[in-house]
C-alpha cells in the first residue's frame, strides 16, 4: 500500500510508473520468516488421522456424527505435539558462540543493536525457542504425494531467529503508461539462505533436521513409525558396517541440499516497514508514523524490526 500511494524506493516506484512522493528505499525490504521445513514419516496404518478422514467419506462422515452426537471423536483432537528448544540443547555452546562472532553487522544505515541481539541469541546461556519441532499426524509436505492406503505423520521444523532477509515490492508496470494497480501481484523474494547470514541459517536448519530424526527414532515415539519416507533415507551401508557406525551414519547425515530444496515458509513474514530511528534505514516511528508524511501509521507484523 505504500509503495502504491508513492511511498518506497525510487526505482521500484518509477519501474511502477507511480510518482515518488518519500523516497525511502527500506520500504519493502529486510524481510523476515519462520523458515520452515517438512519430514514425512510413514506410521502405523492402524493410526486414524485427519487426512485419511479426507480421504474415506464413510468414515469422515462418522467422525462428523460424533462430534455432533457427543462431542467427541477425531473432531475433538488436536493431533500434535510440539517443542522450541534452544540451540544449545542438540549443538556445542563453544559452536555456537563462535557463530555468535561470526554473524554480519547490520548495513551501514542501521544501528549495531540489530546485529547486537542476533549475537546474544547465539550465546548457550540463552533459553531461547530457537527451533520450533512439530510432529503431527497425516502428511503436511507440499512435495511428497501420500499413497493410498498408508497413513503418514510429519516432523516440521521452524527457524524461529532467521538471518537471511528478502523483500516484498509491487511489480514493474506491465503497459508503458500505465501504472501498477492494487490487483498485480508483488514480487516477494524470501531469499531463504542467502546474503552474509544466510550459510548460519542453513547449518541451523540442517542440523535440526538430525535432531528431528533422532527424535522420530526414538521410543515410545519410535513404536509408531514404519519409516522415514521424505527426505527418502540413505542407502544402507554394507553389510560389514558394525552397529557403532551405523549409529554414527544416521547423527551425520548431511541434510544441507535437501533443506536448500524443500525449505517453505511458515506464513510469518515481518520487517518490510521495520520501526526505528529516523534517517537510519526505517520506515515508522517509535509510534508507528511512516516517516516523512503525516497522519499515516502502519500497525501490523511488518513494523518489527526482527523476528520475534
Amino acid at each position: 500500500m505504500l509503495e502504491l500511494s508513492g511511498i518506497g524506493n525510487p526505482e521500484v516506484l518509477q519501474e511502477a510508473g507511480i510518482e515518488v512522493k518519500v523516497d525511502n528505499p527500506a520500504v519493502g525490504e529486510n524481510l523476515q520468516d519462520h523458515m520452515m521445513t517438512c519430514m514425512v514419516y510413514e506410521i502405523d496404518p492402524s493410526i486414524p488421522t485427519l487426512e485419511s478422514l479426507r480421504s474415506d467419506p464413510s468414515a469422515a462422515k462418522a467422525a462428523d456424527l460424533e462430534y455432533q452426537t457427543s462431542r467427541t471423536g477425531m473432531l475433538t483432537t488436536i493431533p500434535s505435539s510440539v517443542a522450541y528448544l534452544p540451540f544449545s540443547h542438540y549443538l556445542d555452546p563453544s559452536h555456537l558462540s563462535k557463530l555468535g562472532t561470526s554473524i554480519p553487522p547490520s548495513p551501514s544505515t542501521k544501528p549495531n543493536a540489530q546485529a547486537e541481539i542476533q549475537a546474544r541469541r547465539f550465546t548457550h546461556d540463552q533459553n531461547l525457542g530457537q527451533i520450533e519441532f512439530n510432529f503431527d499426524l497425516s502428511n503436511y509436505s507440499p512435495v511428497f504425494k501420500s499413497e493410498p492406503g498408508k497413513r503418514y505423520a510429519t516432523m516440521l521444523q521452524m527457524l524461529q531467529y532467521p538471518l537471511s532477509t528478502g523483500s516484498i515490492h509491487i511489480p514493474p508496470s506491465r503497459n508503458s503508461g500505465q501504472r501498477t494497480r492494487a490487483e498485480d501481484k508483488p514480487i516477494i523474494d524470501p531469499k531463504y539462505y542467502a546474503g552474509p547470514g544466510g550459510a548460519i541459517d542453513l547449518e541451523m536448519m540442517a542440523s535440526a533436521q538430525r535432531f528431528a530424526h533422532k527424535i522420530v527414532s526414538t521410543k515410545p515415539l519410535a513404536d509408531i513409525i514404519i519409516g522415514r519416507v521424505w527426505p527418502p533415507p540413505p542407502p544402507p551401508p554394507p553389510p560389514s558396517s558394525s552397529q557403532d557406525s551405523n549409529n554414527k551414519d544416521v547423527e551425520e547425515e548431511d541434510f544441507t541440499e535437501w533443506v536448500k530444496d524443500n525449505t517453505t515458509t511458515d506464513w510469518h513474514p515481518v520487517g518490510t516497514c521495520a520501526m526505528g530511528p529516523a534517517g537510519k534505514g526505517y520506515v515508522v516511528d517509535e509510534r508507528l508514523r511512516v516517516y516523512g508524511v503525516k497522519g499515516l501509521r502502519v500497525c501490523d507484523a511488518s513494523i518489527m524490526p526482527l523476528q520475534i
